[in-house]
């Protein structure tokens, strides 16, 4: 079996289509949106800021693997159905 190339387009296919991404950012948001709710008030250090961050990051990452799945489902069915 050949190799594919490596070009900017499959990459970018890659990732659409890995869950992984999908969950990564949808971490990061719930970290942008809750982060400064949730440090905001409480006295915390940078070290203290900076771990209540990636917490939210992580719960946000592990709790969007259903929605993830679904996403990048939804994604490769259209790709399918478009490529009849």
């Amino acid at each position: 079996m050949q190799k594919r190339p490596i070009t900017v387009s499959y990459i970018f296919f890659y990732l659409l289509f890995s869950e992984d991404i999908w969950r990564i950012v949808a971490g990061f948001i719930c970290a942008l949106f809750l982060g400064p709710l949730l440090t905001q008030g409480r006295n915390l250090s940078q070290g203290g800021e900076v771990m209540a961050w990636l917490m939210v990051m992580a719960i946000g990452w592990s709790v969007t693997a259903w929605p993830a799945k679904k996403i990048t489902g939804a994604l490769q069915r259209a790709v399918k159905r478009a490529s009849k």
